[in-house]
């Protein structure tokens, strides 16, 4: 069964081209690592309040923001605009610092280009089967960054994680 999700979620982000998410297993680790602060921007305080209106509306917990995970998000971000492209590369390496640095046991990621605000993001996310696996995943924290490139166009990157 975990096979088959793995090749579903493989599929689903090969074929996704303006929004992407990823997901992991549950496990743990700890590490001397120290948490990094985040100041959010307006537009991500609107993207996370708009992901826990979602989650309360179909009867799950709201999530609680950790800003080491917005610094985490906003990492990747930079890393997308830099290469120009929307992905999950270097998930893992994410991964493995929350799980270090917050004691996370599961860890999951949604990721979104050129959408014009948080409503259409998430409403984008909630009309994919893998996106909006993450969005109802059995988490309790998260963390999002928002960054615009040159042109204009916004980059999201939305991380998940249980403690």
């Amino acid at each position: 069964m975990k096979n088959l999700m793995v090749a579903f979620f493989t599929l689903t982000i090969t074929l996704s081209f303006f929004t992407s998410c990823s997901s992991d297993s549950e496990s743990t680790s700890t590490t001397n690592e120290t948490a990094k602060n985040y100041s959010h921007s307006t537009l991500e305080l609107d993207l996370l309040d708009e992901v826990n209106t979602y989650r309360v509306s179909v009867g799950l917990n709201p999530l609680q923001i950790i800003e080491h995970i917005s610094y985490k998000s906003d990492e990747h971000n930079a890393y997308m605009i830099s290469i120009q492209d929307v992905n999950h590369d270097g998930f893992n390496e994410r991964k493995t610092n929350l799980q270090q640095v917050l004691g996370a046991g599961r860890v999951g990621e949604n990721v979104a280009y050129a959408y014009s605000s948080a409503q259409s993001t998430v409403a984008a996310w909630v009309n994919s089967p893998s996106h909006k696996a993450n969005l109802e995943g059995d988490y309790t924290h998260f963390g999002a960054s928002i960054k615009i490139d040159d042109e204009g166009k916004k980059y999201y990157t939305n991380m998940f994680i249980k403690k």
